[in-house]
């Protein structure tokens, strides 16, 4: 009796979470090879990218089809992040004679081709972010535009920074956990998500830090889509849609898809060849949605529960 209402409550998760959230619409491959951290900005008309080993940063517009060097200097690839206004900000680093690194926060223009230092070198970690109203440039113990910016959401450690409005608090909603990774704020500003290692997605409320939402399935790069949706990367490297609440997940593009982002209605991401691809989708409810073409299969993933994903790729 046992076997048969466990193999019941299998049947209803799977029932549950195999849904279809919306239909890709179209794909579109920018890059045959060597294009890595890719971003696309909010107006959808220009790509960055990098090679393998980030030591160049390149922006790609996708009307001209030209290409144009943004920087080579100091490893620029790495944190190349589009503001919604159109411009470029980037980390570079830098060793000094102590060896310890420095790291310097970049402005570029793609309009004028103008290149500004707004962030002068500091020790430890600086990351370009895009938050609820703007982007800030955030280092350890300076930062930029954090304050316009609005609700801002960084990791370090086993901890997670929360700006709203250049106020800064810190939370540690998942304990006993070696460290958190790939905060993400939801576009009202009202939700951040991020990775727990070894622990899975987590969804909290950006006020209180508290948990809304938990999967114990692992996804990498995760990021919003919008307030409601989330895009990331499974261990078989897969681009899915995950709903804010955690509660399946839908496989967007598959075969050795990797580092997934989303700017506006964009979702860009890249192969483990470095073929840059662009995808479009219809959510559900939208118009242009038509369920006869959502033919893309759902992946089951539910709240507190493992999907195959945690078993079956050992080559991460």
């Amino acid at each position: 009796m046992k076997k048969i209402f466990t193999i019941i409550i299998s049947l209803c998760t799977m029932l549950c979470s195999a849904q279809t959230y919306c239909r890709v619409a179209s794909t579109r491959q920018i890059t045959n090879s060597d294009g890595y951290f890719p971003q696309i900005n909010y107006q959808g008309t220009q790509v960055l990218y990098s090679d393998t080993e980030a030591r160049y940063l390149y922006l790609y517009d996708l009307q001209s089809g030209e290409r144009t060097t943004v920087s080579s200097q100091g490893m620029p690839g790495f944190e190349g992040r589009f503001a919604p206004d159109g411009k470029v900000y980037y980390i570079t680093m830098a060793v000094n004679p102590d060896h310890l690194i420095f790291r310097t926060g970049h402005e570029y223009d793609p309009a004028t081709g103008h290149d500004r230092v707004i962030l002068s070198a500091q020790h430890g970690a600086v990351h370009a972010i895009n938050g609820s109203k703007d982007l800030a440039v955030v280092g350890e113990s300076k930062q930029w535009h954090l304050r316009e910016a609005g609700v801002v959401a960084w990791t370090l450690g086993p901890k997670l920074y929360v700006s709203r409005g250049g106020t800064i608090n810190v939370y540690t909603p998942v304990r006993n956990c070696a460290g958190y990774l790939w905060a993400s704020v939801s576009p009202d500003g009202k939700k951040v998500l991020f990775e727990a290692v070894g622990k899975g997605l987590y969804v909290c409320d950006a006020a209180t830090g508290e948990v809304m939402a938990h999967s114990t399935t692992s996804f990498m790069m995760p990021c919003w889509f919008n307030n409601d949706y989330i895009v990331g990367q499974t261990k078989s490297y897969r681009i899915v849609l995950i709903p804010a609440d955690c509660s399946g997940q839908q496989t967007l593009a598959s075969g050795s898809c990797t580092m997934p982002m989303v700017a506006g209605k964009n979702i860009i991401y890249t192969t483990k060849g470095g073929a840059v691809r662009l995808i479009s989708i219809i959510l559900k409810g939208e118009e242009g949605y038509d369920e006869s073409q959502a033919t893309t299969p759902p992946q089951s993933s539910t709240r507190n529960n493992n999907s195959d994903d945690e078993s079956q790729d050992h080559d991460q």
